[in-house]
């Protein structure tokens, strides 16, 4: 890109480029007065509407001499011996084009809603943790008892349920057995296990899962029964009691499988 600069001494309007600038640190010598001037002190983009310009050609080079030689008298004249560059470091000039057409490079940058934003994230913030508080019901009654209370009021104006808590680790097998009705109908067994809740608070029913097993220990057939279907019509509790046991009994119908063992597993839905 061409920029101008003017002579100070005699006015002169020459054309220079950033890379003969930079070569020479901004000292270029006049080729109509033949004094040495600071480039950058004049330069401009725009070329100036003057009379007295001098070509192109010339007005970017010094006199028609040896290069090294010239540039070597320019710094002998114009810049500091070595002894004063050591105590007092040359700062570097910036690309002369780079501050004229700084504007070119600058993005516009958009107006932050920083109140809107933060407004709108304190809301779904409060959403979620009321979502969570809902959801979580049951087991932040069991963390924390005190808000038992105030939970039961929220239920019983929303009509939701306050649930018992769904603890397995606490529910185990005491005993449990598998056999024939009757030898002469081997599809028809009884299964009977007792559920021990070890919990110190009551505990919702679980669910188990029955397998059924070949001789080999394999698995031919697998049931899940849910509360509704082991508990008897008159059960008066609606959970099980800490500390207590329950004793279930069920009569099944296997068909043509033949049972040589089984599996029971206690779990929440």
């Amino acid at each position: 890109m061409d920029l101008y600069t003017r002579c100070s001494s005699c006015h002169t309007t020459f054309r220079v480029t950033t890379q003969q600038l930079q070569r020479s640190g901004g000292q270029v010598r006049c080729g109509h007065c033949e004094s040495v001037f600071d480039a950058f002190a004049t330069l401009t983009a725009q070329e100036p509407q003057l009379e007295s310009r001098e070509p192109a050609a010339s007005a970017a080079q010094p006199p028609r001499e040896d290069q090294a030689a010239v540039e070597a008298s320019t710094r002998a004249k114009f810049t500091e011996s070595p002894i004063s560059r050591k105590a007092k470091p040359q700062l570097v000039r910036p690309d002369p084009a780079a501050s004229l057409y700084e504007w070119e490079f600058r993005m516009p940058e958009s107006p932050r809603r920083t109140l809107l934003w933060t407004l709108l994230a304190l809301t779904l913030s409060m959403v979620v943790a009321v979502q969570a508080a809902y959801a979580f019901r049951t087991e932040i009654t069991l963390l924390l008892p005190q808000t038992h209370a105030y939970y039961a009021r929220l239920c019983e104006s929303l009509g939701c349920i306050m649930g018992l808590p769904k603890l397995s680790n606490y529910l185990h097998i005491e005993a449990s057995d598998l056999k024939a009705v009757d030898p002469s109908h081997p599809n028809e067994i009884q299964l009977s296990l007792s559920v021990r809740n070890r919990a110190p608070l009551e505990l919702a029913y679980p669910a188990f899962e029955l397998t059924l097993t070949n001789s080999m220990g394999q698995p031919v057939a697998r049931r899940v029964f849910l509360p509704a279907e082991y508990l008897p019509p008159a059960a008066q509790e609606p959970g099980l009691p800490a500390g207590t046991e329950l004793p279930i009994q069920l009569y099944l119908d296997t068909g043509a499988l033949r049972a040589a063992g089984y599996r029971l597993y206690l779990f929440y839905p």
